[in-house]
C-alpha cells in the first residue's frame, strides 16, 4: 500500500463513522480486528435462539469484548469472493451499524477488503455504503 493510501486510511480511522473499502490488502494487516469471511453462513452472521432468548453471534461477543479495550475493527474479508446477490447480507452492518437487534460498538470501524476490482464486482448497493481507499 502506498504512503498516500496509508495516510488516507489513517485519517479515515481517526474520523471514524465511514465504512472503508480497501482492495488488495490482507485482512491480517489490521490489529485488534474481528474478521468475517465473505462466505460466512448467514446463520453464523446473525444471532440465534437459545430456548426463548435471542443471542448474538459469536463474532459479535468477541467484538464487544475487544471494544472495551480500545477502538475495534470489524473486517468483512474479500467481499467480492462471493456472488453480488450474497453480498447483500452485509448491508445491515454497513448501513445501520448493527446485526439483528445488536448494535455495533460506537468505537467500531468497519473495513471491507476485496479481491481485484477489475475482475470481480461488488454489489452496487453495498458499494454505495463504502469509501474506497
Amino acid at each position: 500500500m502506498s504512503q498516500e493510501r496509508l495516510d488516507l486510511l489513517e485519517k479515515y480511522i481517526e474520523m471514524g463513522g465511514c465504512n472503508l473499502l480497501i482492495p488488495g490488502v490482507p485482512s491480517v494487516a489490521f490489529e485488534n480486528s474481528i474478521i468475517l469471511k465473505a462466505n460466512i453462513d448467514k446463520k453464523e452472521l446473525n444471532g440465534h435462539y437459545e430456548e426463548t432468548t435471542f443471542c448474538p453471534p459469536t463474532w459479535y461477543k468477541e467484538l464487544i469484548d475487544k471494544s472495551k479495550e480500545s477502538y475495534t475493527i470489524l473486517i468483512i474479508d474479500n467481499i467480492n469472493e462471493v456472488d453480488e446477490d450474497e453480498q447483500v447480507k452485509f448491508i445491515e452492518i454497513l448501513k445501520y451499524k448493527k446485526i439483528a437487534t445488536f448494535e455495533l460498538p460506537k468505537n467500531c470501524l468497519v473495513i471491507v477488503t476485496c479481491l481485484d476490482l477489475n475482475t470481480r464486482k461488488i454489489n452496487d448497493e453495498v458499494y454505495s455504503l463504502l469509501v474506497q481507499i
